[in-house]
C-alpha cells in the first residue's frame, strides 16, 4: 500500500534502480510521512539514509520532485550530497549489523532555494484551491565490490527535522525479489 500525496509530502523509497517497494513501508512510517508536511519541512533539514549490504555502495543518489496539478506535471531532480555528520546518525546505530553498511545523505545546500521554489509553487496552487500532489522518490546507482550474500536486502530511512531521528521508509526489501530484472544485483556494475 502506497502513502497518497495532497500537497503532502509523500516520500518513496530510495531505489536501486527502479525500486518501488511500497508494500515494504513498515505502518508506523506511512502514519509519520501522512503527518509530514512540506510546508512546515525545513528543505535543509531533510536527511536520506540506505542500509546497504557489505559489497554494494551508492554512487549517485537523486531526490526526484514531482509536482502535479490537474494534467500538468513537472519533475525536478536534484542530486543528492553525502552526510558529512556522522554524529547525525546516531538513531541509527541499532540498524548497522556486521554484514551491512549505513550510507546517508543530505540536500546540497545551494539546492535548497531550488526546492523551496518548488515548495511554493505547491502552496500558490493551494491557495488558488487547485488541489494537487507533490511526490518526493529517492533513486540511486549503485556499484558492487564483488558477489552479492543470496538474500540482498535494502532498508531505507528519512529523517525531517533537525532535531528529529531517522525512521524507516522501506524495510528489508529484497532486490533479488522485489525490483524490476533490470535492477538485479548481478547487473549492478562493479565499483572502479
Amino acid at each position: 500500500m502506497c502513502v497518497p500525496a495532497s500537497f503532502r509530502f509523500a516520500a518513496a523509497a530510495m531505489a536501486l534502480g527502479a525500486l518501488t517497494a511500497c508494500s515494504s513501508v513498515p505502518i508506523t512510517s506511512m502514519v509519520k510521512l501522512v503527518r509530514t508536511d512540506l510546508a512546515a519541512t525545513d528543505p535543509a533539514a531533510l536527511r536520506i539514509a540506505v542500509r546497504l549490504p557489505q559489497g554494494l555502495r551508492p554512487r549517485r543518489v537523486t531526490l526526484r520532485v514531482t509536482v502535479a496539478v490537474g494534467a500538468d506535471k513537472r519533475e525536478q531532480a536534484f542530486v543528492l550530497a553525502d552526510l558529512d555528520d556522522p554524529g547525525e546518525l546516531l538513531s541509527l546505530k541499532d540498524e548497522v549489523t556486521n554484514d551491512t553498511m549505513i550510507y546517508a545523505f543530505r540536500i546540497a545546500p545551494e539546492d535548497v532555494p531550488r526546492l523551496l521554489a518548488v515548495r511554493d509553487q505547491m502552496a500558490a496552487h493551494k491557495a488558488k484551491g487547485e488541489r494537487g500532489s507533490l511526490t518526493i522518490g529517492v533513486g540511486a546507482e549503485a556499484c558492487r565490490t564483488g558477489t552479492l550474500p543470496a538474500k540482498t536486502l535494502v532498508t531505507t530511512y528519512l529523517k525531517t527535522e533537525r532535531t528529529g531521528d531517522f525512521f524507516p521508509l522501506t524495510r528489508d526489501v529484497d532486490l533479488r525479489k522485489d525490483v524490476p530484472k533490470e535492477a538485479v544485483p548481478e547487473r549492478i556494475p562493479l565499483c572502479n
